[in-house]
């Protein structure tokens, strides 16, 4: 017979073990949340399935959770988003010694009928360092873009295309294929016509902040730490116009807003992260200050990403900050960047082997329609860190 006391045990493990275990919503992009198509919610049935989902998902804090069970339909643009934004993170970081990775944790999720939770790049994102800062900004623009898509494609039932683009902010785009005259006069010429349909970021907008913000904000009034504080959604809309007329004459244009390619977020974030990040204080009564007392007057700007912490060297690796290291890395011994043997290797140098590669070459066009090409071998020198 089991024990009372041997119960007991078992239990208190267990509450310990889920209390243990972190939020982290980017566990869906190792999920099949990106696959789920849900159906309008037509009857109490569907939306008892949809709340049972929502409680099931790995990741998401309370919030999360009712806010899923409220639009189910932005699901799979959520589990998205988390993809596109670790992917994009690792783009934009695959030549430096922090290269988005690290070594996470795998919980068995219990509480949630055996889910495996995998909290990626979490110790990263809770650590509050730039790395952090950066993630928290890449993530709420990919959440931001991802529902802003869904709503122009008709995917989501809460929104659609922008009834009034013109209450938006945004910025104009030249069309590259103008030369400077035609270009310049598109600038100057403001008589044009909104049509088609124009991203509308409104609803993306204020998803993202309750999605990413409203928990964190809670805790935030508990414990006044502004790691809680750290998200930022972006918005870069941009108008994107066609001219009609004689010639290219631009007598007319129609116009209409769309978001940017993610990948040209990702490089405006990245060069925020190298050039506009600053460091607050970790403890706030009511809003993010610089940690440096002669400059805690002048308020963080739009264009900043703020920081609690130091970041570490990412040099060694860390089991307990989730950090890889860069040994065994490759490096470039000619580069002059950070993925120079110097920088990425800390100093402790690097070696230096031969590959035989196979690649294609002596290309032709064949018609029609394909291209033909031969295989050719070549001798490659790889250096990987020490």
């Amino acid at each position: 017979m089991i024990s009372t006391t041997y119960i007991l045990n078992i239990f208190l493990l267990f509450v310990l073990f889920v209390r243990a275990q972190p939020f982290n919503w980017l566990s869906l992009a190792m999920s099949a949340t990106s696959n789920y198509a849900p159906d309008s919610v037509a009857n109490a049935m569907d939306k008892k399935q949809y709340q049972l989902l929502c409680q099931r998902l790995p990741g998401l804090n309370p919030i999360q959770k009712v806010l899923c069970e409220q639009h189910p339909l932005t699901i799979p643009s959520i589990g998205r988003s988390a993809k596109e934004s670790v992917y994009e993170c690792q783009m934009q970081f695959k030549f430096d010694r922090w290269n988005c990775s690290e070594r996470y944790e795998v919980y068995q999720n219990l509480s949630n009928a055996g889910f495996t939770f995998r909290d990626l790049l979490g110790k990263t994102l809770r650590s509050g360092n730039r790395e952090s800062a950066f993630i928290s900004a890449i993530t709420s623009a990919g959440i931001v873009h991802a529902v802003t898509r869904g709503c122009s494609s008709g995917n989501l039932t809460e929104c659609g295309c922008s009834p009034e683009p013109s209450r938006q902010r945004y910025i104009d785009v030249i069309d590259n294929n103008l030369d400077s005259l035609q270009a310049n006069s598109q600038v100057r010429s403001s008589s044009f016509a909104w049509g088609g349909c124009s991203d509308d970021t409104t609803f993306a907008v204020k998803f993202a902040r309750d999605f990413l913000d409203k928990f964190e904000y809670e805790q935030f009034r508990k414990t006044n730490d502004t790691r809680y504080l750290m998200n930022a959604i972006t918005q870069n809309m941009r108008r994107q116009c066609r001219c009609h007329g004689v010639s290219g004459s631009c007598e007319l244009k129609t116009c209409w807003l769309q978001m940017p390619k993610f990948s040209e977020v990702g490089e405006m974030l990245k060069k925020r992260y190298s050039h506009f990040a600053v460091q607050v204080a970790k403890r706030s009564k009511r809003r993010l200050r610089r940690k440096e007392r002669s400059e805690r007057q002048i308020p963080l700007r739009g264009n900043e990403m703020a920081y609690i912490y130091r970041s570490p060297s990412y040099c060694e690796r860390n089991d307990s900050m989730g950090i890889l290291g860069t040994h065994n890395r490759e490096c470039n011994p000619t580069s002059l960047g950070a993925d120079s043997c110097d920088l990425l290797c800390c100093g402790r140098g690097y070696n230096t082997r031969e590959e035989v590669r196979t690649v294609r070459c002596q290309c032709k066009f064949v018609w029609c329609c394909h291209v033909k090409c031969k295989e050719c071998t070549e001798i490659v020198q790889i250096h990987t860190c020490k």
